[in-house]
């Protein structure tokens, strides 16, 4: 399960650590209030980090897409 690290982190269930400015987070979380928000990390390997309902729902991980379903 992914996880939100007090104020503006997020560890994808594959341990990568995405780091956002605290505005940016707070903006998101207020403007998925109205819209699902997705906010993708400047790594190699992009991470989205979806927000819906004023708070964060999901990371989408390039890494485990690619993984065989079981």
């Amino acid at each position: 399960m992914p996880k939100e690290l007090f104020p503006s982190s997020y560890l994808c269930d594959c341990g990568h650590v995405s780091h956002f400015c605290e505005n940016t987070i707070r903006e998101a979380k207020e403007m998925s209030k109205k819209r699902v928000i997705r906010l993708l990390d400047s790594a190699e390997e992009e991470h989205t980090i979806v927000f819906s309902g004023g708070k964060m729902v999901d990371i989408i991980c390039p890494l485990q897409a690619d993984a065989p379903s079981t």
